[in-house]
């Protein structure tokens, strides 16, 4: 039963498996109508009370920032899960089933809101069709057959598209999915960061660069000293620089430059 159909948002209740459906059939044009969407999802969630919430989000692209990221968090995810009524599955996930769009990236910005075993909010599953999530939620997803080890990616260059851009297609689990689509993240935020930040880094000079390495390494001034043969007072002279060059000020910030070493 339809029981809501907003500008960006169709919501359906199963009564029978006390599910509830979201669908969103556009993408909002800003983190406003965005919000304003989530906040008609959660007053239906409040009032149904489902134990089963499905998203349907295979025609959203739109990338959420993260100060919306941190207010879904807050104002719609964590109030949901403290009110109790969403059951776990036998697995230990919560009964919060996404699947997934086209765009990748639009799917790891949803990812990114829900942070994996928190204490304070859903641990939802993702799934590649909504089959897949269906029986999931019915207990009747099947496992025969995939094995825990020596599960393989495969990745094939399947041509050049009309744009001009390379094209390939990823083989693998789908129970491995989501571990997968993490892996990517990482890749494309590193390759970020590092295109962004790659003239700061090359500015360093080579001893400034070694001590950086054995920093975001975790040795300590004295470890460094010994190991390059120099005073502290002159790693602790690298170090500022070092912090100056990057435009960093606390230590966390130099953790990121572990890319440039791997």
């Amino acid at each position: 039963m339809e029981v809501y159909n907003g500008p960006h948002l169709v919501i359906k209740h199963e009564q029978e498996n006390s599910r509830l459906i979201n669908t969103w059939k556009s993408n909002p044009p800003n983190d406003k109508e965005y919000r304003k969407e989530l906040i008609e999802h959660r007053h239906i969630v409040e009032k149904i009370k489902p134990s089963q919430i499905m998203w349907l989000i295979e025609s959203l692209t739109f990338k959420v920032k993260d100060v919306t990221k941190k207010w879904v968090d807050k104002n719609i995810s964590k109030p949901i899960f403290k009110a109790g009524f969403i059951a776990k599955n036998q697995d230990d996930f919560d009964q919060v089933a996404f699947v997934v769009g086209h765009d990748v990236l639009a799917y790891i910005e949803v990812m990114d809101i829900f942070k994996k075993h928190s204490p304070n909010g859903f641990n939802p599953k993702y799934f590649t069709t909504e089959i897949e999530a269906r029986n999931w939620l019915s207990e009747k997803f099947n496992t025969k057959g995939l094995k825990s080890k020596d599960q393989k990616l495969a990745i094939t260059f399947t041509g050049i598209d009309d744009n001009g851009k390379a094209v390939y297609e990823f083989k693998g689990e789908t129970s491995n999915f989501t571990n997968t689509i993490n892996s990517f993240k990482t890749i494309i935020e590193q390759n970020h960061f590092m295109r962004n930040n790659v003239e700061k880094y090359s500015s360093l000079t080579p001893r400034e660069k070694e001590t950086l390495k054995s920093i975001v390494k975790g040795y300590t001034n004295e470890q460094i000293s010994e190991k390059m043969h120099v005073s502290r007072h002159t790693i602790r002279t690298h170090r500022n620089r070092i912090w100056k060059k990057l435009e960093i000020k606390h230590f966390r910030d130099c953790l990121k430059y572990q890319c440039f070493f791997n």
